[in-house]
């Protein structure tokens, strides 16, 4: 009788460590968002913006988004995000006083602030 009970209790140990397993949540994939939300908190115009993506087998980048008009010091601007693939991408920026480029990873948030 007593290897049986041992046995149960094994069985019903195992269906608990599956049931708890079960219960734990997957980290959602990471998804590629739709528009860039640009904020311009410095006190000068962002003269432009955009984003590129290299492509793996063309020498040439892609532009997938860009601002249309100049974007004012306090200033809020939204632009889609089009033809592009996975997360990771480069920013081009130029104010009236300065120009850089940095990476940006476009997936789950795409709220880009600019501030002094």
């Amino acid at each position: 009788m007593k290897l049986r009970f041992a046995m149960i209790g094994v069985i019903a140990v195992a269906s608990v460590a599956q049931a708890v397993g079960a219960t734990k949540p997957r980290p959602a994939p990471a998804k590629l968002a739709q528009a860039v939300n640009l904020e311009n908190q410095r006190l000068v115009p962002l003269k432009s913006f955009e984003i590129v993506m290299t492509a793996k087998d063309k020498p040439e980048e892609i532009v997938v988004g860009k601002i249309d008009k100049p974007l004012a010091a306090g200033d809020r601007a939204q632009f889609p995000i089009t033809g592009a693939k996975g997360c990771l991408f480069q920013a081009r920026w130029a104010f009236d006083d300065a120009k850089d480029s940095g990476d940006v990873d476009l997936c789950n948030d795409a709220h880009i602030v600019f501030a002094d």
